[in-house]
């Protein structure tokens, strides 16, 4: 969920709405707000009689950005999310004439909700309004009986190897493991709703004219 400054009054409305007898899921349905929050505005109800907990004197310094300009900054990471931190900050410079060093930018990329993941490429060429229009014509004409789906994967002797490990921080994760690649087989299967329609297995890789040819005398003809 993206940062967002929340209005004292909405907070009171949540209360209210909790003391009422709603739950907390249907509370943040109904309002936007996270069971998280509600939670903890409740403890400070408890607490403190006020939904705003009273100033801390360890408390740091205010934010260098207010919440319009880090929804600025959410906003610029979800059209490139990219970006290193050094180019968030020099973006946040220009756009914003405000210095923001690096560990405070990550600290508020952070609280915006923002990780840092592996990236999934998507195809810059594709047409959005295209795919929206083809998306509502498959949901006005395309019935779940009426799909095939089809798809192609391969195994060799390092397939059933597992790509990620644990170790003491510092070393390496090692497994030791040959690396003998062996013989390559391709497998093409295409399913439906009622259960696979065809498969094709063959020894090595899978080109466009083999694929092809698995739709045309396989499954069209299935």
């Amino acid at each position: 969920m993206v940062y967002r400054k929340i209005s004292e009054d909405l907070k009171s409305r949540a209360i209210a709405l909790y003391d009422q007898g709603l739950i907390p899921d249907d509370i943040s349905n109904l309002l936007g707000v996270s069971t998280r929050s509600l939670s903890r505005w409740r403890s400070y109800q408890a607490a403190y009689g006020s939904i705003i907990p009273p100033p801390s004197h360890q408390s740091g310094r205010p934010r260098i950005l207010d919440a319009e300009q880090v929804l600025s900054v959410s906003e610029q990471l979800e059209r490139a999310p990219e970006l290193y931190l050094d180019e968030v900050q020099d973006w946040v410079a220009l756009k914003m004439q405000t210095v923001v060093s690096q560990s405070a930018l990550a600290e508020l990329i952070r609280d915006a909700g923002f990780s840092y993941k592996m990236l999934h490429k998507a195809a810059a060429e594709r047409d959005e309004e295209a795919r929206m229009e083809f998306r509502e014509w498959a949901r006005d004409y395309v019935t779940a009986k009426m799909v095939v789906t089809a798809d192609e994967s391969s195994k060799n002797n390092r397939t059933i190897f597992r790509r990620w490990g644990r170790s003491m921080k510092g070393t390496s994760a090692d497994m030791h493991a040959g690396f003998n690649r062996g013989e390559r087989y391709s497998i093409l299967a295409a399913i439906s709703v009622k259960g696979y329609v065809a498969t094709r297995i063959l020894v090595g890789s899978v080109d466009s004219q083999e694929f092809f040819d698995f739709i045309i005398s396989d499954v069209v003809r299935s």
